[in-house]
């Protein structure tokens, strides 16, 4: 930064040129003393040309000759002593009385010189490079603020900088530690899925049993239904055949009711036919030898009459022991009857159970099905779910290195913006420098 300030000032110091005017002074200057110094020895010589025609009156030669070349050094030094006062010392003390002002730092100085001559062009000159460095040193002391400011603004950037670096390292390093983390969650995330995968077989597995099973217990119930639907028939049939048969006991019930009423009366004409037949014997032996015939005709008929009761006392515990047989059997029927009935509502409920079981079944085999689906589903979803972790983890490591080589490049970055710091803050104390150097100089 130095060299560019010192390029610049060089830059705008170009149109001087005080080498070439000085060059041309000291040549101008020789040549004036050449020419002086043969004024001198010209003015001189005859000067002593004519001293010595006044002098050789009197002294010989050999003296003449010494005086003379005495008298011509003290003309020509005068002479040249006055020219060179005259036309060099009085100007030149002029510009080194303005040069030693300038070196001083005064560069107010000026100098007044208005011939055309060597010194009035070096007069021009000098003033023309006083004018210029003031000039150059304004815009230098312009240059020098406005690198003053630019540092400080650079030097406040590059602390910013260095704070955002700083927490873009730590940001990159927490991102490369959430990366490691999740390159580490990754891993057990793709050991549990295909732990997950595995469960998932399984289930399938579990489920294309439990399919199976749904599927035989559907046949099953389809069988248990049918077979009941045929039993709620049989027993519609037994239902009314007990129903008949029951009707039928009813009728003998009923049949054995008026055989013993009608063996009643039978028991009824037998006991009146032995009392007749008793009173008929009893009629007959008071009728003696006449009545011996029918006698024994009564005797008979009182023998078919004890028969005839005995046999309607038989008939009659038959039939009693029939009635109580049927009644027994119509209690049975009609208990039978209720069993069957309530036999047929069971089995009616046991149908109508194995047609919600069916329809339970075949619900439970449909969601089975779509379970299986589901299922397969889940699993395809799973493989390309572990596939496309598998390749979120490769991500990560290639992230990981990337975020590796950017913590590295930014810790660059940052090794650079100390140096950039450090280079500011030179440039500052140049700056600074030159700001105390141009405050040396009175414009």
């Amino acid at each position: 930064m130095e060299n560019l300030v010192l390029e610049r000032i060089q830059d705008n110091s170009k149109g001087l040129k005080p080498e070439t005017t000085i060059f041309r002074v000291r040549v101008n200057i020789l040549l004036k003393m050449i020419i002086i110094v043969i004024l001198s020895l010209l003015i001189s010589s005859l000067i002593s040309a004519y001293i010595n025609v006044q002098i050789k009156q009197i002294i010989d030669g050999s003296f003449s000759v010494y005086i003379n070349t005495c008298i011509s050094i003290i003309i020509s030094t005068v002479v040249i002593l006055l020219f060179v006062r005259v036309v060099i010392l009085i100007p030149l003390n002029k510009v080194e009385e303005a040069i030693i002002k300038a070196s001083e730092g005064d560069l107010t100085v000026s100098i007044q010189h208005d011939s055309t001559d060597e010194f009035g062009r070096l007069s021009t000159s000098f003033n023309s490079m006083i004018s210029s460095l003031n000039k150059l040193l304004e815009k230098s002391n312009q240059t020098v603020l406005q690198v003053t400011e630019s540092s400080d603004q650079l030097n406040t950037i590059a602390g910013e900088n260095s704070k955002a670096i700083e927490q873009i390292s730590d940001s990159i390093q927490e991102i490369a530690s959430g990366a490691e983390g999740q390159a580490k969650y990754s891993s057990e995330i793709v050991k549990t899925v295909k732990e997950i995968t595995k469960g998932i077989n399984e289930s399938a597995s579990s489920v294309q049993v439990v399919t199976h099973i749904a599927n035989s217990a559907k046949a099953t119930c389809k069988s248990g239904n049918l077979l009941v639907n045929n039993t709620i028939q049989e027993m519609k049939e037994i239902y009314k055949a007990t129903e008949d048969t029951s009707d039928i006991i009813q009728l003998l019930e009923n049949k054995s009711k008026k055989i013993g009423e009608i063996v009643e009366i039978i028991t009824q004409i037998a006991k009146q036919t032995n009392l007749l037949a008793l009173n008929a014997t009893i009629e007959a032996a008071r009728a003696g030898e006449h009545g011996k015939g029918f006698a024994i005709v009564a005797t008979e008929i009182r023998k078919l009459a004890e028969e005839s009761a005995s046999a309607g006392v038989n008939i009659r515990n038959i039939v009693e022991d029939t009635q109580l047989e049927t009644n027994r059997a119509v209690e049975s029927m009609n208990k039978g009857m209720v069993f069957v009935k309530n036999g047929s509502t069971l089995i009616r409920e046991t149908g109508d159970n194995f047609k919600e079981i069916l329809k339970d079944v075949e619900e439970v085999s449909q969601q089975s099905q779509e379970v299986s689906i589901m299922v397969e589903q889940i699993n395809k979803r799973s493989r390309d779910m572990m596939l496309m972790i598998e390749e979120i983890a490769s991500i990560i490591e290639q992230s990981l290195g990337n975020v590796q080589t950017v913590s590295a490049s930014v810790e660059e970055q940052n090794a650079s913006m100390e140096e950039m710091a450090s280079f500011i803050a030179e440039l500052n104390k140049i700056a600074h420098r030159l700001q105390i150097d141009i405050k040396d100089f009175k414009l």
